[in-house]
């Protein structure tokens, strides 16, 4: 990353791209212990682990006489939209330490990731923003984003399902089974914002991917399935302190669906883990049945700006990448 100046915002404030050196202050800036909660979402000690996980990213910084007072994470990722590949870059990490909120970093940190992924060739510009902060729902609202959806982002506290006896539950590598694979695969593929990495790394082990494994449990009239994202080496997480792992792919049928997921909970907190981060359409049947074990939840509406010819995003379920 360079050190280049990209924009003097004022007199006594620069815009630049971030470097290594900038990761104790970029680390300060989120003012969050990150052992609880909400926290559990974005806890890492490598600031640059999440736009690290693509393969092409820019970080960009504010700096108030030579004091760095606000961040801008924008990375790139090829996606689906209406069937078709679309370049599309995913805003997030926007921050501007208090009391300077009001000079206009924020829309300027934003204008500047639009800037480099107009240069990339997006077609898109999106971002998860919490549905509470209503400041910032206002400022992209101004810059022409519209809200095309919303996800509750669960942080499950396994402890809370309680199993009636031992819990059962099946695993599946779905890397050694493409026949599955392949289903898995067709059943999220006609949402828009599936990323093109899908088939390559969505449920491929490390190094590759992050990949842990799919879990499934069973009742003679329900069924759960999930799959789990487990990044925590790449935000160098101690997997023995941090027992929170992200799940995706997660599917409740049928009328015992929750004993079937009680049953899986069970097994995962045999096998360590304690609590659960799980992204899922806000209206999803599955978000009304988890919703009353969550620990907290987190409300994001996904907003997206169209850039340049791309037209509207049509109606249509979309996919919540888990990388975010």
């Amino acid at each position: 990353m360079s050190q280049t100046v990209l924009n003097r915002v004022a007199q006594d404030v620069v815009l630049r791209a971030a470097t290594e050196e900038d990761h104790e202050a970029l680390i300060a800036i989120e003012d969050a212990d990150h052992s609880s909660g909400a926290d559990l979402l974005q806890a890492r000690r490598n600031f640059f682990a999440r736009t690290d996980a693509y393969p092409s990213s820019r970080v960009l910084v504010v700096e108030q006489d030579g004091v760095v007072v606000g961040v801008e994470c924008v990375a790139m990722t090829e996606v689906r939209v209406a069937g078709g590949h679309r370049k599309t870059a995913y805003s997030f990490n926007t921050r501007v330490v208090p009391g300077l909120q009001r000079r206009r970093l924020g829309p300027s940190l934003i204008e500047a990731a639009e800037r480099w992924a107009q240069d990339q060739g997006a077609s898109y510009f999106t971002g998860l923003i919490k549905t509470t902060n209503t400041p910032s729902m206002k400022m992209v609202t101004a810059m022409g984003f519209e809200t095309i959806g919303r996800f509750d982002y669960l942080v499950l506290d396994l402890a809370r399902f309680e199993p009636e006896g031992t819990p059962r539950a099946v695993q599946f590598d779905l890397y050694r089974d493409p026949h599955l694979m392949r289903l898995r695969l067709a059943a999220v593929q006609s949402h828009h914002f599936v990323p093109v990495f899908l088939e390559r790394e969505l449920f491929s082990p490390p190094p590759q991917g992050a990949y842990t494994g799919s879990w499934t449990a069973g009742e003679r009239t329900g069924t759960a399935w999930l799959s789990l994202w487990d990044d925590r080496p790449a935000r160098r997480l101690d997997p023995f302190a941090f027992r929170a792992v992200k799940a995706f792919d997660v599917m409740l049928e049928g009328r015992e669906a929750l004993d079937a997921f009680t049953n899986l909970a069970g097994v995962l907190r045999l096998h360590g883990v304690r609590q659960l981060l799980v992204p899922l359409p806000a209206e999803s049947a599955a978000c009304a049945m988890l919703r009353p074990f969550a620990e907290e939840i987190v409300d994001l509406n996904f907003v997206v700006k169209c850039l340049d010819d791309s037209g509207p995003v049509p109606p249509g379920p979309l996919f919540f990448d888990i990388r975010h």
